[in-house]
């Protein structure tokens, strides 16, 4: 027969196990909570400006705006409205450069041109430039196509609003998967707290019928280890719920955040 000193040993190594366990569970969820409430902090100026622009053989005048923190999606966002608003499609024609040869777009100009979009990093902000260029060395700007330059002005802006839009709704899906994860790992938590519950039950029933003195002392452990475990999860599951409780208010920020910059990209 195991003695109670080994049992209570036992117990005690799977107490501090438990232990183990939930804290590596929890840091780990609050290091990707932690990222995402960093995320909700980032500030962008927005502008509008034409600029010009070197695309390595030649100078051409552009659209220059800034993006949100990754030129990979920002570019993707860019690939996907003029296919959705244009039916253009741009491929890639180099890093963070995408292009569509000969394109028609009528709400830009009558005739048909290149468009381009070129990602780049500056020190102060991530940006997106768009080009019609006409010719080789021929680019509308606001001097020699005013107008088409305007129309052109409105199609960026109009790309600005659905970069933006994309951008926050994916911050916003992500952090609904913290979330999510958090309230997972919660209600696994407290489904360890109702088995541990019932298992305490269980064991003093057993003591309410035993008489035997070491096996009374092993049930009693058993209550003691089982009460550590209530009282380690439960503090974890607060903490979870803190996390919670704070990413919600974070996504509620982050659309409050959308919708200050669809205002200002509207005013411009």
């Amino acid at each position: 027969m195991v003695c109670s000193e080994c049992c209570n040993l036992y117990l005690l190594q799977e107490y501090l196990l438990l232990i183990l366990v939930v804290m590596k569970k929890f840091y780990s969820l609050l290091l990707i909570a932690f990222m995402g409430i960093l995320s909700v902090h980032s500030q962008i100026h927005l502008f509008l400006e034409e600029q010009v622009v070197d695309l390595g053989d030649s100078r051409s005048s552009a659209w220059v705006f800034p993006v949100a923190h990754d030129l990979d999606q920002a570019m993707g966002d860019l690939q996907d409205y003029c296919k959705e608003r244009s039916d253009v499609k741009l491929k890639k024609e180099g890093e963070n450069i995408v292009m569509g040869e000969k394109v028609s777009i009528p709400t830009i100009a009558t005739k048909r041109g290149d468009l381009v979009g070129k990602g780049f990093i500056t020190e102060t902000y991530y940006g997106v430039a768009l080009i019609f260029q006409m010719g080789y060395d021929i680019s509308l700007n606001s001097v020699d196509f005013a107008p088409e330059m305007k129309n052109f002005r409105n199609y960026a802006k109009e790309f600005m609003s659905y970069h933006y839009e994309k951008s926050f709704t994916r911050r916003v899906v992500a952090v609904e998967k913290q979330i999510s994860d958090l309230e997972k790992e919660k209600g696994k938590g407290e489904n360890k707290i109702g088995s541990a519950n019932k298992r305490i039950q269980n064991l003093n029933k057993k003591i309410a019928k035993e008489t035997d003195e070491s096996k009374l002392s092993l049930y009693k452990a058993e209550i003691e280890a089982n009460e550590m475990e209530i009282t380690t999860i439960s503090s974890s599951n607060s903490k979870l719920k803190e996390q919670i409780d704070q990413l919600k208010v974070d996504n509620e920020k982050l659309k409050e955040e959308l919708h200050k910059f669809q205002s200002n990209i509207a005013a411009f």
